[in-house]
């Protein structure tokens, strides 16, 4: 999977290169997939050393467009919630 610039500079800023990188980027296969019915967009949650990670996708799921850390309560709520749906509703 292709990484836009800014997803690449997200990814340095958390120090993340090298094998780090490549780890992370194997996590994306086991990712599970959602639609943030707030903004539209294509949402990725990888479990990555030990923490989630949210990956915003492109409309096609090929390229990742950002990405950040997050907590399991943060993925709870939006889920529980209704704001991430199976992207197949």
């Amino acid at each position: 999977m292709q990484l836009t610039r800014h997803a690449t500079d997200k990814l340095e800023t958390y120090g993340i290169d090298g094998a780090r990188l490549e780890s992370w980027q194997a996590a994306l296969d086991g990712g599970d997939p959602f639609l943030d019915v707030t903004t539209g967009a294509l949402v990725l949650v990888i479990h990555w050393e030990e923490r989630p990670w949210i990956v915003i996708l492109s409309e096609d799921g090929d390229r990742v467009l950002t990405t950040y850390p997050s907590d399991e309560r943060t993925v709870m709520n939006r889920r529980g919630g209704g704001r991430w749906i199976s992207p197949r509703t």
